[in-house]
């Protein structure tokens, strides 16, 4: 068979070339994705979730493992899931596959925060879902996530929140559920009310006008006997308009709150 030979100015024309073209297939389906993630983050901020879900798949057609698709896709089912906390179905049908979305951002990208930041909310939904037992053995992962979370993105008042929810759901743990904890693990997580204060307060700090904030910095600080503060806090809560069902529910908790006091 005849060999080709070519010489160095002819490969290195070749090689140009190829970068020349390259682009041509790959520039207009990335800037297509980018678009589209735009878009949808204009839904997300709208609270229009469905909407936002829908744009999100148009982009998973087309890009299947990006990770900005992975883990915003992974927020949306979560969001959905949010304006029903109390319906088990709806919980189920997308907290499990929010889930994965996360999980796959996360391996294909570790250095993404929005994969971590979704990786522990969700398992630790999951959990709450499942029961004490689960949501204790998920515990460790919801920590460990959330602090990478916070060290890729120190700015996102979420990732302060998630640590907030984690020390006060196990430093409220009953009696019966820290002798479930300490069958899991030989020493148990440590997690106390103070600590939430002071997470849920720099999540306050960063994004003043969320609701959820305010509702668990106010339920916090019941614990920790600090009425007045909790309180005010909790009437702030009842001043912001809410802008999700979401939010309806967690003022409804704050005024329940505040009636009791």
């Amino acid at each position: 068979m005849r060999k080709l030979f070519f010489s160095n100015a002819t490969r290195v024309f070749f090689i140009v070339l190829g970068l020349c073209v390259l682009p041509i297939y790959l520039t207009p389906q990335s800037t297509k994705v980018k678009s589209i993630l735009e878009q949808a983050d204009k839904l997300h901020d709208a609270r229009d979730y469905q909407g936002t879900m829908t744009k999100l798949r148009e982009a998973e057609k087309i890009e299947p493992n990006n990770p900005e698709v992975l883990w915003r896709l992974a927020r949306a089912y979560f969001d959905i899931a949010d304006q029903q906390p109390g319906v088990s179905e709806v919980q189920k049908a997308n907290l499990y596959p929010g889930f994965e979305y996360a999980k796959k951002c996360v391996e294909l990208a570790p250095e993404v925060a929005g994969g971590h930041q979704y990786y522990a909310i969700l398992i630790g939904q999951i959990g709450e879902l499942e029961g004490t037992k689960q949501k204790i053995t998920n515990s460790y992962a919801v920590r460990e996530h959330t602090e990478k979370a916070i060290a890729l993105d120190p700015k996102e008042d979420s990732n302060y929140h998630v640590m907030g929810r984690w020390h006060f759901e196990l430093a409220d743990l009953s009696w019966a559920e820290r002798q479930v904890a300490s069958l899991i693990y030989a020493t148990p997580p440590k997690a106390s009310f103070e600590e939430a204060e002071q997470y849920f307060q720099k999540a306050h700090q960063l994004k003043p006008k969320e609701i959820r904030h305010l509702l668990w910095l106010g339920k916090t600080q019941l614990k920790l006997k600090k009425k007045d503060q909790a309180k005010k806090n909790l009437q702030l809560a009842l001043e912001i308009p809410a802008q999700s069902d979401s939010d309806k529910v967690m003022q409804k908790e704050a005024a329940d709150l505040l009636k009791k006091l």
